[in-house]
């Protein structure tokens, strides 16, 4: 099954979407995905190593690995993995912090940033207000259907 250009946008928005809730709520997050199941429905992904503390590389690397794992057996036909990073200077962001999505299904793949600003409110009750950049698309090879793009 190939994903249509409006199914990747919604696994996009799914992650920007929550992404500016967890930094609104908390300031941060810790890497979360979606995928597109093969009967069309986006579903939320998060991963769990058995660490109370665990580093974000680990839940990354281990989404990343359970998502390939899925597009390997054909039971994904997209997915979207999103981090809390600091964009790259070379993309020229106009902040930088930022989310960053990796999206693919079998012929697509790009690493999307999002860059943010966030800024704390309130005397005595702190709360955070985010502000959202024009995304920056990044073409790349694929990762999580590298097996998917080779057959």
């Amino acid at each position: 099954m190939i994903a249509s250009p409006e199914k990747l946008h919604e696994l996009l928005r799914y992650c920007i979407d929550f992404g500016k809730t967890m930094l609104t709520n908390s300031g941060e997050f810790h890497p979360f995905g979606a995928t597109l199941g093969l009967d069309d429905k986006v579903s939320a992904a998060g991963g769990y190593n058995g660490e109370e503390h665990p580093a974000a590389q680990d839940i990354h690397r281990l989404l990343g690995e359970a998502f390939s794992s899925s597009a390997a057996e054909g039971s994904i036909a997209a997915a979207a993995l999103a981090a809390n990073v600091n964009i790259p200077r070379e993309y020229d962001p106009p902040a930088p912090d930022g989310i960053r999505v990796l999206l693919e299904s079998k012929d697509f793949s790009r690493l999307i940033y999002i860059p943010y600003v966030i800024k704390r409110q309130g005397l005595f009750t702190k709360s955070n207000s985010v502000t959202l950049f024009e995304p920056i698309a990044v073409q790349v090879g694929p990762g999580i259907f590298k097996a998917a793009a080779n057959a």
